[in-house]
């Protein structure tokens, strides 16, 4: 089955080549602008349809003023032409023939009287962005989190909490991330995120309700983090430094390097992040007559190095190539020490006492490489995209675990290699139909192979034999082959937009050591609907809806086991079955700002991180299951702190939801249910002598994930920001967690009685020093996702 999609997909690739192929012959035009006896640097140059004055292109003059449009349909036309210090020029009209190259007369421009050395520009984006189907975040504007991971940007989303290794959304985790639009399910999303710098990320998106053009991997939850890209003219970059210590030290440095002239735009970036932490796990179980009582405390000293390259190429106005490549690699070891005590209820005396030390070493490395062809068929935006990927991951783990105080548990050695490759195709098709109507269709097939090998020794008389019952490998291989269309629809303030897609996934895990092969084959289709329109004034309205997949992490997939310690492991099931979401969502804005939201969920078959124990042993492990159904429904609102006063801006805003699961769970009836609110503010202040000052808190009521029961959190973070000569030295001190509230939470459902603390290093401070160079022009270039932007993150830890 899987094969007759692959096919599909070549056939629209091929037609579609084949039209752009098959496009008309197409005119030309070019000038050049002067003002006061000089080129007329830098100008903006657009070309308008003279019959209705509709904008068909926009290009800037370069360092001689010249400009030129190329691919132009028979038409009349005319030129209008404005920058800083020059006013708004419209230019006698001409007309185009087919095939034609009209060099039109030498344009005089004439300056206004203001003295453009007095033109100060002081507009920058909001914080906070509400576009269609998302909400945008824009992190680099934050003063806070610039001086550590992605995780402490996270933390500057609305609503969303980060508790340890723990992400979530008012409340939900199990959060879909992905990095540039790429999905991070082959990846160690943890390690990721803790190891990548928040100097690289630009914006975070909180994608609600992704169309039909976006994969239907999601489970309404899905963050995709933006990294930052050049959009300046000539040879420009930065360098950046920064430092920080709680209680384990941090430092990180990079560069960033851009070249554009002309047709050719060229990127280049190294950074180098060394992101110590320190992270704390308390459980007390209850079991039978015992209890255990396990302290777990460790830490983490990785270093990763990543090298980016880029370069696009306009062959003309209408066909452009592309080619990004990302190299990274690093150390990731990790010690930890847990101490367990078991008691009974009558006597506080441990009647048994041990220690174990645990040690995880690991290499790692990951090659991106990604190519696409864009061809603009005429003048009226038809668009055809072309896009490959390949991606390769690999790591080397060795872990040992080495126990003290008693001989019942010998000393394990665990050698854990793993291998990922990730190939993927897309083609996009777009075509205006009329001036409010859009039409958008295109295909994907993407192929994932996996290789995870587990050989497990065990420690017996002084020497290490290796344990077959946990030695294993484990072989995945994935397909999936996608289409789908999509029309919009705009006039003034009201839109909307309809689609459909479907994908075939077949899914194939082999079990090598017992010889057990797990085969899965199914299609899905995948509607979208959203309408947008204004109500009054300021105010505007939009309704979405959407049926979403959320196919589980390789990681999860993975049937190994891996011990914390003695008494403590997780493993993955192999069983998981992918989860399947209807998700509806009601908007209000102002000012085009979020203001007002409600949602309701209905997912079936929810994964979902579950604690459970053999009731022989005693023994504790974690692994993923799927409850039979989750739902949720709430709100949140959104307002603006500008009122205040002149010298203070910043958002506050409150999420209230309501959580209900229900499931045949451990045979027996899993039916928990809660409300959950979440609370969270950042507020900037402009200090004397141009300083800013920004404090934001968060809080997190008490709340259900799964079988889980948690109390409330909350932390307080702080920061000053200034810049100096000339605004290309920037200076940030931050604090992250001054005010800090742990994770604590507990299990009572069926044989498990459970409480739980996780705590994490707080507070942090920290200093980053930028410095930029190069020329200011602004260009435009337009965004695009890899063709693996849907793939690149289900593989674990």
């Amino acid at each position: 089955m899987i094969h007759h999609y692959y096919r599909l997909f070549a056939i629209l690739f091929f037609t579609c080549a084949a039209a752009a192929l098959a496009a008309q012959e197409t005119a030309s035009v070019a000038g050049s602008l002067r003002v006061a006896d000089a080129p007329a640097e830098f100008a903006n140059v657009l070309l308008l349809q003279a019959t209705d004055s509709a904008v068909i292109k926009l290009e800037l003059a370069d360092a001689s003023g010249t400009f030129r449009f190329a691919g132009l349909q028979p038409g009349d036309y005319f030129i209008r032409t404005t920058g800083i210090g020059m006013p708004q020029t419209d230019h006698p009209a001409f007309g185009l023939a087919a095939g034609m190259e009209l060099q039109l007369p030498v344009y005089t421009l004439y300056a206004t009287a203001t003295d453009l050395a007095t033109i100060e520009v002081t507009a920058k984006k909001p914080f906070l962005e509400q576009k269609a189907g998302r909400l945008v975040v824009n992190v680099d504007q934050s003063i806070t989190g610039q001086g550590g991971s992605v995780v402490d940007l996270l933390k500057k989303v609305p609503g969303i909490v980060v508790a340890g290794d723990r992400i979530a959304m008012a409340g939900k985790s199990g959060l879909t991330i992905l990095i540039d639009g790429r999905p991070t399910k082959y990846l160690d999303i943890n390690s990721l995120l803790r190891d990548m710098p928040a100097d690289n990320i630009k914006s975070i998106e909180v994608i609600s309700q992704p169309g039909a053009a976006y994969d239907a991997e999601g489970n309404g939850g899905v963050i995709n983090i933006v990294l930052k890209k050049n959009s300046l003219l000539g040879t420009n970059g930065q360098v950046y430094i920064g430092g920080g210590y709680g209680e384990r030290a941090k430092y990180r440095a990079g560069a960033e390097l851009s070249h554009q002239s002309g047709p050719l735009n060229l990127t280049g970036g190294v950074s180098y992040n060394h992101q110590e932490w320190i992270e704390g796990l308390d459980l007390v179980r209850r079991f039978d007559d015992r209890t255990y009582v396990q302290e777990n405390d460790g830490y983490g000293v990785p270093n990763s190095y990543s090298l980016r390259l880029g370069a696009d190429y306009d062959l003309n106005d209408r066909h452009r190539i592309g080619v990004n490549g990302q190299y990274g690699f690093g150390q990731s070891p990790s010690f930890g020490e847990n101490l367990t005590r078991i008691t009974r209820p009558e006597s506080s005396t441990p009647i048994t006492r041990f220690v174990t030390y645990r040690e995880r070493q690991r290499e790692w490395n990951n090659l991106n490489l990604d190519g696409y062809y864009r061809i603009k068929l005429d003048t009226s935006g038809q668009e055809l995209t072309f896009d490959g990927s390949v991606n390769t991951f690999a790591r080397d783990t060795r872990i040992t675990l080495r126990t003290e105080g008693s001989d019942d548990y010998p000393d394990r050695l665990n050698l854990e290699p793993s291998d990922a490759r990730i190939f993927s195709g897309r083609v996009d098709y777009r075509k205006p139909l009329t001036a409010s109507l859009l039409l958008t269709a295109g295909a994907k097939a993407s192929h994932a192979e996996l290789d995870n090998e587990l050989l497990a020794k065990l420690r017996i008389n002084g020497t290490l034999v290796t344990d077959e019952n946990l030695s294993n490998r484990y072989l995945y291989d994935e397909n999936i082959a996608a289409a789908y269309t999509e029309l919009g629809w705009e006039a003034g303030d009201w839109s909307a937009k309809a689609g459909l897609r479907y994908e075939h996934t077949r899914m194939e895990g082999h079990n090598v050591t017992i010889d057990s092969t797990n085969l899965r084959s199914f299609g899905q289709l995948f509607p979208s609907l959203s309408v947008s329109a204004p109500l009054k004034g300021a105010l505007g309205v939009s309704l979405a809806y959407s049926y979403r997949i959320e196919r589980p992490s390789y990681y999860d997939l993975n049937p190994f086991i891996s011990y914390l310690d003695p008494l403590t492991y997780e493993k993955g099931n192999p069983f998981l079955q992918p989860e399947l979401i209807h998700s509806g969502q009601l908007s209000v804005t102002y000012e085009k700002q979020p203001f007002l939201n409600l949602s309701y969920d209905y997912t079936n078959d929810i994964i979902a991180d579950v604690t459970q124990q053999e009731e022989a042993s005693g023994v504790a492990f974690q692994t993923t299951v799927n409850l039979d159904r989750y739902v949720r429904y709430g709100g949140s609102l959104f307002f603006p702190l500008d009122w205040i006063g002149k010298s203070i801006s910043g958002y506050g805003g409150a999420m209230l939801y309501y959580n209900d699961y229900t499931s045949d769970f451990l045979g027996g009836n899993l039916d928990q249910d809660q409300w959950s609110v979440t609370g969270f503010m950042q507020m900037d202040i402009r200090l004397p002598k141009d300083w800013k000052f920004q404090i934001n808190g968060w809080y997190q009521g008490s709340g259900l994930d799964g079988i889980i029961r948690y109390e409330p959190m909350y932390g307080l973070d702080a920061g000053l920001q200034k810049d100096f000569l000339d605004d290309r030295l920037n200076l940030i001190l931050s604090g992250e967690g001054i005010v800090q509230q742990f994770f604590r939470g507990e299990i009572r459902y069926q044989q498990q009685d459970m409480d739980i603390l996780s705590t994490w290093e707080a507070p942090v401070f920290s200093a980053k020093v930028t410095y930029k160079f190069g020329n200011r022009f602004l260009t435009k270039r337009e965004a695009r996702d890899s063709a693996s932007q849907e793939e690149r993150g289900r593989i674990g830890d």
